[in-house]
């Protein structure tokens, strides 16, 4: 195998932010994999229970939220929020229904299995988040969480 000497750059060796930016890929990999792994038990994945946790916590009058504003708040970007959400009606954990003011907005609810699966699912979860973390300290945990929001909104 020859080398090629007219290469310029010098990629061996990683610099700092790549690191940081392979560091929270794989980390937020593993997380996502244990989630799904831990959600397969109920039936569902991470963005799934995602979709729902964003019902249960924004919606608690359960007067339905906008798809616009669900995609807005899950922790991942989804293409196709309308397709995710008709899935989980077809399940019977959402339902869908035109705004009785404004027949283009059409907002999803939780049925009464959408949050009995909220609920089971969200201390399992957590339980889960705090093992892959337990070897950081409780400071360590609150400085990361800061500097990670911190990269996350700026720029």
């Amino acid at each position: 195998m020859s080398k090629n000497h007219n290469r310029k750059a010098d990629i061996a060796k990683p610099h700092l932010e790549e690191e940081i930016f392979m560091s929270a890929i794989a980390l937020g990999d593993r997380a996502l994999a244990e989630s799904n792994k831990l959600l397969s038990i109920w039936g569902m994945t991470a963005l799934q229970y995602n979709a729902l946790k964003v019902l249960y916590v924004e919606d608690s009058k359960g007067e339905g939220l906008p798809s616009m504003e669900i995609g807005q708040r899950l922790y991942t970007r989804v293409p196709d929020v309308t397709r995710l959400l008709e899935r989980m009606v077809d399940k019977g954990w959402v339902t869908r229904e035109r705004d009785l003011v404004n027949k283009r907005v059409v907002r999803s609810k939780l049925t009464d299995i959408g949050i009995q699966l909220v609920e089971s699912a969200y201390l399992p979860l957590r339980e889960s988040d705090s093992k892959q973390l337990e070897q950081l300290t409780d400071e360590e945990k609150t400085e990361l969480a800061r500097l990670l929001n911190k990269a996350k909104t700026s720029g």
